[in-house]
């Protein structure tokens, strides 16, 4: 998506070509697999040398507001053409959320009488007795094949899809203990609910985007998925170890995390780790690519700051609606890979009032067949109040 000319492929088919294409396309996944593992390494060693230091870790916050106000709001921007240059599989993302300051309950004061009754809904994944923050989101993922100059069907290839969703998140915060020698930790409960299929309007964006620069459109989206309402409940907790001068000056920080998700649009496990370099590291629980549960805001922020970042996601994949298509009536899918892995660097540069972060992406192959793994970009802005 959002591609600026359309380079013709020239394929020479012949056995020995063949032959060289497979090699190569071995040779890619091996390459990919032993970096995913290196990099997991790496992580896990960093985290080891790094120290635990309570004094420089996010504080207590001052509890309750009165009114519901959010602390920070982002926007993020993911696309394959961000210094990738393709226009397939996991073409677009984009999502907006907000994250309020700090509560006393999800169930009282100034939280929306619905949003309250989620929570007791919940029960104890929300437990009572910490700091709160209320998320709130919006967004859309938008799937394609690779060849999108053919309107026919192709089975072989990741179907079109779109996913457009809303979702509300519970952040329960606990502040390190130094005293029991206790890690900085956040809990995050997700539901998300939403639509895939023509009304999660994947082709209007699309197409309307390409018409708007230029390009031409995706003439397939007649094969699409059908409509299907989503509903998906994820749970992710990460833990913060940071150097002593994390907050203030040059240091470190080291954020693993395990999740998980159930529902009929994603059900997953997933573990992973991120590790943070620089200047003036924020106190919140890392950078993230558009997901549930991604988001994180301080209670205070260094009056600017600058790192680098690199991290890993490995999932466990038990369904993927837009790989394998729709959960209760017949559509177009192709089966999905089990094991699924993404290698993720980037860098951020902020303020108090804001932050802008970019990464890079390497998504290891999600469907059985697929060529090769998917690279994209992700843009997120941060403004904080």
């Amino acid at each position: 998506m959002g591609a600026l000319s359309l380079l013709p492929r020239v394929f020479f088919f012949s056995p020995a070509n063949a032959r060289q294409r497979n090699v190569r396309a071995h040779l890619r996944r091996v390459f990919y697999h032993r970096s995913l593992v290196s990099l997991a390494l790496l992580l896990l060693a960093t985290g080891a040398c790094l120290n635990v230091r309570a004094a420089v870790d996010q504080p207590a916050p001052n509890l309750p507001a009165e009114r519901l106000e959010f602390g920070s709001v982002t926007i993020y921007s993911e696309n394959d053409k961000y210094f990738a240059g393709t226009d397939e599989h996991y073409t677009n993302g984009f999502k907006v959320s907000f994250l309020s300051t700090d509560l006393a309950s999800f169930t009282g004061g100034p939280v929306p009488l619905s949003v309250q009754r989620l929570a007791r809904t919940l029960g104890t994944l929300v437990p009572p007795g910490h700091a709160y923050k209320l998320g709130l989101s919006l967004g859309q993922n938008i799937y394609t094949p690779v060849n999108t100059a053919t309107a026919a069907y192709q089975p072989n290839d990741r179907p079109y899809a779109a996913w457009l969703y809303a979702g509300v998140a519970f952040q329960v915060y606990a502040p390190p203990q130094p005293s029991a020698r206790s890690l900085a930790r956040l809990d995050a409960v997700e539901v998300t609910f939403g639509l895939v299929g023509p009304g999660a309007l994947g082709k209007q964006v699309q197409n309307n985007f390409h018409h708007l620069i230029d390009v031409a459109p995706a003439n397939g989206w007649s094969n699409q998925i059908h409509n299907e309402l989503g509903l998906n409940l994820v749970f992710d907790r990460t833990y913060r170890i940071a150097t002593q001068n994390a907050r203030d000056g040059f240091g470190a920080d080291f954020l693993p995390h395990v999740g998980i998700s159930l529902g009929n649009i994603f059900t997953y496990a997933n573990a992973g780790a991120q590790v943070r370099v620089g200047w003036r590291l924020p106190a919140d629980f890392g950078t993230n690519l558009i997901r549930a549960t991604g988001d994180s805001n301080s209670v205070r922020r260094p009056p600017w700051s600058v790192f680098g970042f690199g991290a890993v996601d490995g999932r466990v994949v038990a369904h993927d609606v837009t790989i394998e298509g729709n959960t209760f009536r017949s559509s177009a899918g192709v089966k999905r890979e089990t094991w699924v892995g993404d290698l993720i660097g980037g860098i951020a540069v902020g303020t108090q009032r804001w932050q802008i972060t970019y990464a890079q992406a390497v998504r290891s192959d999600e469907f059985k067949g697929q060529p090769k793994a998917a690279v994209f970009g992700s843009i997120s802005i941060t403004f904080f109040y």
